[in-house]
């Protein structure tokens, strides 16, 4: 049967702890995507524009719009906009229909926006033993049954956001069924979304 892993070593107090979690379960599910590069661009009041011309950018994309604050330096994101205008240097977008997740920057922000790339999937969440997923470049990754989302989760570059039972930390895909998953790249590198689970079937 299909067993997920996860080593773990952590150097802390002056000791030094390793060990393996495994949890064999009857199913697994493993996805490896490319997500095309974002495209570098500035914030305005309609959209974003200083787009390289050849874009590829076209009226109805939809879109994440990726930045970081710049307070701290941490991810932000805005997600599922429609481009309602593409010209050769710039897109407008606007909130109809509404985006979600952080509100949009003030005007002059330096964004990478980006084509959802949608993953097609089936899988049970309350069903999970392990999950873990992995982006060699800033990303997000957005679990949906059939209309709601279930998870929407923001992955540092080659740092691995995981989930594994019976640790006393609350399932982040209880609920719905999983149906797709909606990602995109927040960086303007190529990279490969990797998402690997193991869970019981029914």
């Amino acid at each position: 049967m299909p067993t997920g892993s996860m080593t773990q070593a952590i150097d802390v107090g002056g000791l030094t702890f390793s060990g393996t979690l495994t949890r064999t379960l009857t199913g697994q599910v493993g996805h490896s995507v490319t997500l095309p590069a974002g495209k570098s661009c500035i914030r305005t009041a309609t959209g974003a524009n200083t787009l390289a011309t050849g874009h590829g950018l076209v009226a109805g994309n939809v879109i994440d719009v990726h930045w970081s604050d710049p307070t701290d330096g941490t991810h932000k994101c805005r997600r599922g906009i429609t481009i309602d205008t593409a010209n050769a240097n710039d897109v407008t977008f606007d909130e109809v229909p509404a985006g979600v997740g952080d509100a949009l920057p003030v005007d002059g922000t330096a964004l990478v926006i980006a084509v959802q790339v949608i993953i097609d999937t089936d899988f049970d969440g309350d069903l999970i033993g392990m999950i873990a997923v992995l982006s060699p470049q800033r990303a997000i990754a957005v679990f949906w049954d059939a209309s709601v989302v279930l998870l929407a989760q923001k992955l540092v570059a080659n740092e691995v956001f995981a989930w594994v039972s019976g640790l006393g930390v609350t399932n982040p895909l209880a609920g719905n069924p999983v149906a797709q998953i909606k990602a995109t790249n927040g960086s303007v590198t190529a990279a490969t979304l990797k998402i690997g689970l193991v869970y019981q079937s029914n």
